[in-house]
């Protein structure tokens, strides 16, 4: 079909697509029909001859069922009349029978009107087989297609054979009138096929046509688009594609023009002259900048030579400046700096870009002239200031924080000088490789915040030379800003001031270490400048007279308020009394306010402008209590020793003076004995007292120990003489382990037990029992002993633990007045202390508290 088509002339092929495809689809249904038609028509044959194949087998069985019996009774009417039948079938045109040896009995032959006649076998026909299976061949009778089949009777017993002779030319018939009718069938769907897909094509390809048409319009309409919602998928993408192109166009053209205009605005918003000048280099465009430079308008200047205004430029120079110049695809360019002349004839400095452009309309050049005159200016001024950044003694950095990381792009000498960097090892780095690894510094956290929030900041920060020498930098950095607002550098003066932070280090810390000195004396300070204002007073002035330390006032105000918290039975000396004598001055104040203490003062004066005033005050107040209370003592001690003494020396002077009767001896001599152990009873407390505070609890040997032994022991050893009372005991804290010394605490306890019963003259139990409490955040637990005795006035209970004192002052009790002041000693050593609750007439308890070492069971015994 292809070679068929190649071989059709030119102008026999149509050259519209649609008679294109026309002619190609007849074509390939004719060729189609033709390949048909011949496959049927073998098929057809072959189908018929296969029919009647099977159709004369199938007669010739049917001959040979029939047949077989009569056969047996050598019957020939009823053998014909049985097959004369079968005979009458259509295609059939004889049946004849032989016998076993092959010798004829009966031919029947059918007639064109539909009548049996019998025949005899003509001698020509062939032999019938003699196996017994059937045998089919085609024969010519008469002109006539026939099928020759040869079947046996019986196929067991030689009865006989039966042959059929049957006629192809009915089933021919019908299966080629059945090929006619499909030939015919397939011709009608392919005109229906060749018409459907032309009016298909034509549908199709109207799209196509708008869009045809669409595109020749395409160059007038730029910018338009067409709707096309009929046609195939194809003829969609064409039109998009063709709507894309249209609008791809328009926005070319757009930009075209846009472009066109941008350059009309920068000529004419340039600030630089722009010229335009031909092959002779005279002057064809001329923007407007250029008046304002040149001071001539654009007519004045067009078509004269660029001389005019560039006197050093004719075309000679032009021609050899631009060949000499840099090659830029087709066009050269050189820059060069040269004078230019105004209209008034004045010379002035000009920057000049010259462009050379040679294409098939000659040689054209394009000259751009800048007035360089403020840049000349500008670049003097530079010159300046650079020069002075390059002899200023302090390091100057210049940032850039419009880039990562904030690097250097300048520093100056003096920075090299201070920090032994060189300038290229510098410029591109943030300046925070001058601390090292020193980088967790306060400063540097105020710099950051100053440079996030674009404010000026000074900060004194440690940096490291190149060498790793440290030295202190007071940096000061101040922002730099755009016209328009906006940051963009940062200024950093550098100092080098090692030496003077190096010497207020030294002043901080011996100002530190005069601080610590007054904040940790004992001693009140108070400090006034040279004018006589208060500037100090330390904490321990604070406390001791509640001054208030944010109070400002002179010499006279400090006296007036001082001398209100003084005694009025004292006259107060005032400071200010001394302005005129400079020096030390000394002497001792009592206060009443707000304590009663007694200070020594002690004054150094500078006064008269010459130096600072202090006052030194030192609390004397227990070392004049301790001079009373010596006195006190001695007076006390010497009175309660001389009493047993005197006793001891009058009895034994009458024993010696005169003869005593017998029985009056001993009571004298019990007399004697009982003063004797009493007075070493008080020198064996006094003792004790004076190694207690003068070894500090240093002899005590503090160690774990259980309550309840320790109380048991103590309860047990406790004899009074004559007194039958015992202690009630209720130890419910037993197992709780305290840290003392055992012997020390045993005489505690002992000491408390022995004034409970001496200070129950009345009788009356004796009870002991645990308790526990916590102070201050510590588990204690308590031994109270508690007795029905005299009691105590608060006064005398505010007394009870002074050395001698006797809540029972006639002697009627015995005691030396020191047990208690005892006790008190040993609880404070150990930690613990003591609470005593007492009124008169109703009797005392006193509760000794130890702190716990640990308590295992403590509050199982406390619920019981």
């Amino acid at each position: 079909m292809t070679a068929f088509l190649r071989r059709l002339p030119l102008a026999a092929w149509p050259r519209r697509l649609r008679h294109q495809l026309l002619v190609l689809l007849a074509g390939v249904m004719l060729v189609a029909m033709g390949a048909l038609y011949a496959l049927s028509s073998q098929r057809a044959a072959d189908a018929a001859l296969q029919a009647s194949t099977q159709w004369a087998v199938a007669l010739a069985r049917a001959a040979a069922s029939a047949a077989a019996p009569l056969l047996v009774r050598s019957d020939q009417e009823g053998m014909e009349k049985a097959l004369r039948d079968i005979a009458r079938l259509p295609g059939v045109l004889r049946i004849d029978v032989r016998d076993h040896a092959g010798v004829a009995l009966l031919s029947l032959r059918a007639l064109g009107d539909g009548s049996v006649v019998a025949l005899h076998l003509p001698a020509g026909m062939a032999p019938a087989p003699s196996d017994a299976s059937a045998r089919v061949r085609p024969v010519q009778v008469g002109g006539i297609e026939a099928l020759q089949v040869w079947l046996p009777v019986d196929p067991i017993m030689p009865l006989g054979q039966v042959g059929v002779l049957f006629s192809q030319d009915g089933e021919r018939e019908q299966l080629l009138r059945l090929q006619r009718e499909l030939f015919l069938a397939i011709a009608l769907v392919g005109a229906l096929t060749i018409g459907g897909v032309y009016a298909f094509m034509l549908r199709s390809l109207a799209p196509l046509q708008r869009v045809v048409r669409f595109s020749r319009d395409l160059g007038q309409n730029i910018g338009r688009t067409l709707h096309e919602k009929s046609g195939s998928r194809e003829v969609a993408e064409l039109t998009e594609a063709l709507n894309h192109a249209s609008r791809t166009l328009q926005q070319q053209l757009v930009a075209m023009r846009d472009g066109e205009a941008r350059v009309h605005s920068l000529l004419d918003a340039t600030p630089d002259a722009i010229l335009a000048l031909d092959g002779q280099a005279r002057i064809t465009m001329i923007n407007p900048a250029a008046t304002s430079i040149f001071g001539v308008e654009p007519a004045q200047a067009l078509g004269q030579p660029l001389q005019m205004l560039l006197p050093q430029m004719d075309l000679a120079e032009l021609e050899r400046i631009t060949s000499e110049g840099m090659l830029i695809r087709a066009s050269r360019l050189a820059r060069l700096e040269s004078s230019a002349l105004r209209r008034d004839a004045t010379e002035f400095p000009v920057e000049v870009a010259i462009s050379r452009v040679e294409d098939e309309r000659g040689t054209r050049f394009t000259c751009v002239v800048r007035d360089v005159t403020d840049q000349r200016w500008i670049d003097s001024m530079l010159r300046l200031y650079n020069r002075a950044l390059e002899c200023a003694t302090s390091g100057v950095v210049i940032i850039d924080v419009r880039t990562p990381g904030h690097p250097v792009f300048y520093a100056n000498p003096a920075f090299e000088r201070i920090t032994g960097y060189a300038a290229g090892e510098v410029i591109g780095r943030n300046c925070s490789f001058l601390q090292g690894e020193d980088r967790e510094q306060p400063e540097i956290a105020v710099l950051r915040e100053a440079v996030r929030r674009g404010e000026a900041a000074t900060v004194v920060l440690r940096n490291y030379r190149k060498d790793g020498t440290l030295f202190f930098n007071e940096l000061a950095i101040a922002p730099v800003a755009s016209p328009d607002g906006e940051l963009t550098h940062y200024v950093g003066v550098q100092s080098d001031v090692t030496e003077r932070e190096r010497a207020r280090f030294a002043l901080a810390e011996r100002s530190a270490r005069l601080n610590a000195v007054f904040d940790l004396s004992p001693d009140g300070f108070v400090v006034f400048d040279r004018e006589g204002q208060m500037v100090y007073c330390n904490q321990a002035f604070v406390q001791m007279t509640g001054w208030d330390a944010g109070l400002a006032c002179d010499l006279s105000g400090f006296d007036r308020r001082f001398g209100a918290l003084c005694t009025t039975a004292q006259a107060y000396a005032p400071v200010a009394a001394a302005a005129g004598e400079a020096g030390t001055h000394a002497d001792t104040l009592e206060l009443v306010r707000p304590e009663r203490r007694v200070l020594a003062r002690l004054a150094r004066l500078n006064l008269g402008g010459h130096g600072e005033s202090i006052l030194y005050f030192r609390d004397v107040t227990h070392e004049t209590e301790v001079d009373r209370m010596k006195s006190e003592f001695l007076t006390t001690a010497a009175h309660e020793l001389r009493t047993p003494m005197a006793s001891i020396f009058g009895f034994a002077e009458l024993m010696l003076a005169r003869p005593v009767p017998p029985e009056r001896q001993r009571d004298v001599l019990e007399t004697i004995h009982r003063q004797a152990a009493l007075l070493i009873n008080m020198v064996n407390e006094l003792l004790d007292l004076a190694r207690i505070e003068a070894r500090q609890g240093k002899d005590f040997r503090i160690t774990e120990h259980g309550l309840g032994p320790l109380i048991e022991e103590t309860v047990d050893a406790l004899m009074v003489h004559g007194d039958p009372r015992r202690v009630e005991a209720w130890v419910s804290h037993a197992d709780a382990r305290v840290m003392v010394d055992a012997d020390k605490t045993r005489q505690a306890l002992t000491n408390v037990l022995s004034n409970a019963y001496k200070y129950s003259p009345q009788g009356g139990p004796i009870r002991l029992h645990t308790l526990e409490r916590a102070f201050d955040g510590v588990a204690h637990v308590g031994v109270a002993v508690t007795d029905s005795g005299i009691g105590m006035t608060p006064a005398q209970k505010a007394r009870l633990f002074e050395r001698f004192y006797r809540a029972d002052p006639s002697g009627n009790i015995p005691g030396t007045g020191l047990g208690m002041s005892l006790v008190h000693e040993i609880m404070e050593l150990q930690g613990g202390r003591i609470e005593v609750d007492s009124e008169p007439g109703i009797g005392t308890r006193v509760t000794l508290w130890f702190p716990l070492a640990e308590l295992p069971r403590l509050a199982t015994a406390a619920a019981a």
